[in-house]
């Protein structure tokens, strides 16, 4: 019997050395106490205690004179430790199967009758003497019945949420329920007391699992970092829940920083604060960027509730010592899977609406738009890439009828994108990427060299074309070894300067009206024509068109229908042509359509037509057909 008892006593000592082990290593690093963390520490706790009475317990029966009410007490408490464990394990199981989503109502009501029903079998124990050892093996039975339904009951919760739970968590779940069965049979027939240690063991490995607050804790402001955030999201979109994503950040927070410096965290601290006041015990405040954070919920009502303090906390002043900073906020509401999909949706979306924020504090709901319109965007990026690796940029040609001459003795090269997946890729669409993503330049050098071939395979000169317009964009005119290149090129295929007519819009002076003035004029002294494209969209002045070397002037369509549809303006483009044509420009109308057009243009002064009405861009074959077709009058 001393061996039995000296056995145990063994044990139970290990088991609490264990236990003071993994809460020393526990609590010696600032945590963010959620739910699940606050069960697990319950469970710490409550078999550091099951372990210590258990000594308790083997060290009365090892003295024997104790007072036989103290070794009653020390029974009953070493009873409730130990059911206690069980209990508090399957909330722990059940939490971390839900980590932030509210516990499920089957749960509450499972849980509240478990421990009603050891609540009341360890009371009746209490009165063990008074009874037949029959009836007293029956409670027994009873109460480990009620430790292990609980025990099942993770189990099935486990299995149910096994997606959420990495395959390492869920083995020490097992192995946890697996000792303690273990454990109670061992004891049961050899009297050891065995179970406390088993269980160290166990909680032990599951401690192992537990997130690790230096990494995933940020140190700022206390909150989740972004890798936790990172980690949460997958787990939840690989688990096909239904959540609500809230992103909200501040905008000026460059201004800020650059204002206050290092007291701008001020601004960084206030707001998690703000936010971890306002949010409930099982929603997580994530601080993803330097001036973004997170919260994520389960329900469209967790939102609302949350939405109305949100509103009303930001609407406060913000304060770097005494001085209030204006914050600026953008917030937007993402829902998955409604909306988003995938991880890389969420900044998809965040980049959709950078520019689209609307007045502060206004909380966008986002859109499929948005991910789909990013993704579009992206697979353009690829194509462009793609096309010019391969150099599968096609070039048209628009042909451009001369009104005096009645032949069409220019044209405008006018590029084209198709790709095998996207098919054909308008260059409205394609332009302004590539202007973006910095691939303007090659682009633009892959239209001046295909022109350039154009001209040398397929000589349009010959069919009565004089020269050919090529659209120069706003990057492109800024480059400081812009001239260089276009000389190099023309002088690379032995081109004339005079068959390549360089087109600009008039919003590029926008850009750096002085070195665009300066690029243009070294253009034009060194033998190139230069055009005016889209005249009549953007900003144009007298002053704009005087400093500038424009051989020919190109009125934009979006004029040449309004003045086709509406009276009032008539008298403008009235005093438009006879001020152009004084400052030596031809002038082109584009988008005509119609024989009324052809006719009202040219009763208006216009020098060319461009537009359907004569042909639509065309591949150089069939351009090259078309010449041969219509400038019969001009070939020798």
């Amino acid at each position: 019997m001393d061996s039995v008892i000296n056995f145990s006593m063994g044990f139970d000592v290990c088991a609490i050395i264990i236990c003071a082990v993994i809460m020393a290593n526990y609590y010696s690093v600032r945590r963010i106490h959620t739910r699940t963390e606050k069960f697990f520490q319950g469970l710490m706790g409550s078999l550091l205690f099951s372990a210590l009475t258990n000594l308790i317990y083997v060290v009365f029966i090892y003295a024997g004179n104790i007072p036989q009410w103290l070794f009653y007490l020390s029974v009953m408490i070493m009873v409730i430790a130990v059911h206690a464990v069980g209990i508090i394990f399957m909330l722990y199981v059940v939490s971390e199967c839900y980590e932030n989503r509210p516990l499920p109502k089957s749960f509450t009501i499972i849980a509240v009758a478990l421990i009603a029903m050891t609540g009341i079998s360890i009371a009746v124990y209490g009165f063990h003497n008074l009874m037949p050892d029959s009836a007293v093996d029956i409670i027994i039975a009873f109460m480990y019945g009620v430790h292990y339904v609980a025990l099942l009951t993770g189990v099935v919760y486990v299995f149910a949420n096994r997606r959420v739970l990495s395959l390492r968590k869920q083995v020490n779940i097992f192995i946890f329920i697996a000792f303690n069965i273990v454990s109670t049979i061992i004891q049961t027939f050899t009297s050891a007391q065995v179970t406390a240690f088993a269980l160290s063991v166990a909680i032990m490995m599951i401690f192992a699992t537990l997130r690790n607050p230096k990494d995933e804790i940020d140190a700022l402001t206390q909150t989740f970092n972004a890798p936790a955030f990172r980690d949460f999201i997958r787990l939840q979109i690989s688990s096909h829940r239904s959540f609500l994503l809230f992103v909200t950040g501040i905008r000026n927070f460059t201004a800020i920083n650059a204002l206050w410096g290092q007291r701008a965290e001020d601004v960084i601290k206030e707001t998690a604060d703000r936010l971890n006041k306002i949010t409930d015990k099982t929603t997580y405040v994530y601080r993803t960027a330097e001036a973004r954070f997170c919260v994520i919920f389960n329900t469209r009502g967790q939102y609302e509730k949350f939405r109305e303090k949100y509103i009303a906390a930001m609407c406060e002043n913000f304060m770097v010592g005494d001085a209030a900073v204006p914050v600026d906020r953008a917030a937007v509401l993402i829902s998955f899977p409604e909306v988003a999909q995938k991880y890389s949706d969420i900044e998809s979306i965040l980049k959709f609406y950078r520019d689209r924020y609307s007045a502060d504090g206004e909380i966008i709901e986002a859109t499929r738009e948005a991910v789909e319109s990013v993704s579009r965007r992206e697979k353009v990026d690829y194509a462009i890439q793609k096309a010019l690796k391969l150099h599968s940029f096609q070039v048209y040609y628009q042909p451009i009828y001369d009104l005096k001459t009645k032949t069409f003795d220019c044209c405008e090269a006018l590029i084209r994108l198709k790709d095998d997946e996207l098919g054909f890729i308008p260059p409205d669409e394609f332009i302004p990427i590539s202007e973006d993503n910095g691939t303007i330049v090659e682009v633009g050098k892959e239209v001046i060299n295909e022109v350039c071939r154009f001209i040398t395979q397929c000589n349009p000169q010959d069919y009565g074309i004089r020269f050919i317009d090529v659209n120069l964009s706003v990057i492109q005119c800024l480059q400081p070894d812009i001239i260089q290149d276009i000389m190099q090129t023309l002088r690379g295929y032995g081109v004339p300067r005079g068959m390549v007519n360089l087109e600009i819009t008039e919003t590029a002076s926008a850009k750096s009206y002085a070195l665009l003035q300066e690029h243009l004029n070294e253009l034009h002294s060194n033998g190139f024509t230069v055009s005016l494209d889209d005249f009549g969209t953007g900003f144009s002045s007298v002053e704009f068109l005087i400093n500038f070397p424009f051989d020919i002037v190109k009125l934009d369509r979006s004029l040449v229908w309004a003045y086709m549809s509406t009276h009032k303006y008539e008298p403008i483009l009235q005093h438009y042509m006879p001020m152009l044509h004084s400052l030596g420009t031809k002038i082109v109308a584009e988008g005509v359509e119609t024989k009324e057009m052809v006719e009202a243009l040219n009763e208006l002064g216009c020098d060319y037509l461009q537009g359907y009405y004569y042909s639509k861009p065309l591949p150089k074959e069939d351009f090259i057909a078309f010449l041969k077709e219509n400038n019969k009058s001009v070939i020798g």
